[in-house]
This record gives structure tokens, C-alpha cells and sequence, in this order.
């Protein structure tokens, strides 16, 4: 009989966020704004839409 040992490879040893995040919420990197699509700014033009963070201004998704 053989024996198995396992190891993390590329464990993190960070704590986890202290909150979970829900999947609907949008979250600026810059400022670390949360909140739900209908709270950001969206500037839509011709063939393109941007989301800023209605906080800081940084655009955090361009389409």
C-alpha cells in the first residue's frame, strides 16, 4: 500500500475579505466604492458604454 500526501500549491496566506461580495455589486479597485449598477455613472455613446465609479470617477468597466 502506497501512501498520498497532498500539498497547497500557491496557498494564499492572506485572510479572507471579512464580508462576502455579491455578484450583482460593481467594485471600483481605485477607491473601493461598492454598489449596485443602478448607483454608478453610465455614459453611453454611439457603439460604447462606460461605468465609473460615482465616488472617485474611475472607469471601472468600458464595453
Amino acid at each position: 500500500m502506497t501512501s498520498t500526501e497532498i500539498y497547497a500549491c500557491g496557498a494564499v496566506e492572506a485572510d479572507p475579505p471579512s464580508r462576502t461580495r455579491s455578484k450583482s455589486a460593481l467594485f471600483c479597485p481605485e477607491c473601493e466604492y461598492e454598489g449596485s449598477i443602478d448607483e454608478w455613472t453610465v455614459d453611453c455613446s454611439d457603439a460604447d458604454q462606460t461605468v465609473r465609479c460615482p465616488n472617485c470617477g474611475t472607469d471601472v468597466q468600458h464595453r
